[in-house]
């Protein structure tokens, strides 16, 4: 049988918590079938015709109470129990001999066992259950780090490669420009060398690890709209006019819409540097109670084969993710300086669809 613990605290608060937990759980059905069986012996003295009742109510208690007691008071109220049923058959034996008090003991001593019995299964049941749990935690725990582990190999992979061509396309560039007499070519180059410089930092947030260090690796934050300026010295070196416009209460948005926003004004504005042939361009944030909109407008030559294609896709997958729409197309007038131009309107939902 399973070892009583409740005998291990001996502190007088845990004594008053055990006792009040014995009175509640155990004492009152101990009570009651002592009570039971002595009222049974006293009513076969007197022959009071509810002795069999009475026993019965007996034994039904004597096994409540062992199912919650400890083994001290099993073992205490099935000998009792056994002996008060042993003495019963005595008395109401028609022979002498010792088989009705043993069977009466046995009869007695019944309830006990049973009681016993179901008290351990339910104790091996519930640390059955608490093994499972455990186990299911420590399961789920090893999985996540494994996906975890796994996916910063792969980001240490690809910002080794990628990091490793850009910064080698950066040192090319510099050390090109610093060679040449040409003005223009160095301007091209230097133009490179900012372009690489920025898109590796951008890999490393991306991707959210930096080089090794002797403390291990150090993770950089995602872009936020905070920092949507950083994205106008590329445009604004290429001879663009970069114009800002925010609109209702900047806040702090959701990681997920903010890194959409960062990369769709950064598309946008990689797209018109390169194949907008734009003067200027106008970059709008609209900080919304249900939304945030962006446009970028351009007074560049509008639609086009080249320019129609270019980057799109990527901006309306990044849009749909966060559940949001993505307009693309040409101004047809009222552009950022007057003219036609391209214009890119995407809208993102504070709350994602469901």
């Amino acid at each position: 049988m399973p070892s009583d613990r409740s005998a291990e605290h001996s502190s007088p608060a845990a004594g008053r918590l055990g006792l009040s937990r014995w009175r509640s759980r155990q004492g009152w059905p101990a009570v009651g079938a002592v009570v039971a069986l002595l009222s049974a012996l006293l009513g076969n003295i007197l022959d009071s015709p509810v002795t069999g009742p009475l026993i019965v109510l007996a034994l039904g208690l004597v096994g409540l109470a062992t199912s919650r007691a400890g083994v001290r008071l099993t073992r205490t109220l099935g000998v009792f129990s056994g002996a008060v049923l042993a003495f019963l058959a005595f008395l109401t034996a028609d022979a002498d001999g010792l088989i009705a008090p043993i069977s009466g003991f046995a009869i007695g001593m019944l309830p006990a066992l049973i009681g016993e019995q179901l008290r351990a299964e339910r104790i091996r049941a519930r640390d059955a259950n608490e093994l499972a749990r455990r186990v299911e935690e420590l399961r789920d725990r090893d999985i996540g780090r494994a996906v975890a582990e796994e996916r910063l190999r792969i980001a240490r992979d690809v910002h080794d490669i990628t990091g490793h061509h850009l910064s080698a396309i950066s040192l090319q560039a510099s050390g090109a420009g610093g060679r040449t007499a040409d003005l223009e070519a160095r301007a091209s180059f230097d133009l490179i060398h900012g372009l690489t410089t920025e898109a590796l930092g951008q890999t490393r947030r991306a991707l959210g690890v930096l080089r090794q260090t002797s403390e291990g690796a150090a993770l950089v934050p995602s872009p936020r709209l905070a920092h949507v300026e950083d994205l106008f010295a590329p445009a604004r070196a290429a001879g663009i006019d970069v114009d800002l416009r925010v609109e209702g209460e900047p806040r702090e948005l959701s990681e997920t819409v903010e890194m959409c926003a960062f990369r769709v004004i950064q598309e946008s504005l990689t797209n018109v540097a390169r194949h907008a042939g734009a003067r200027a361009v106008r970059v709008v944030v609209d900080y919304g109670a249900t939304a945030l909109r962006l446009a970028v407008l351009d007074d560049g030559s509008g639609a086009g084969p080249v320019r129609a294609g270019s980057g799109i896709e990527g901006m309306r997958e990044r849009v749909a993710i966060v559940g949001g729409e993505l307009a693309v197309g040409p101004q047809g007038g009222g552009g950022a300086g007057g003219g036609g131009g391209w214009a890119v309107r995407a809208t993102l939902p504070l709350e994602r669809r469901r």
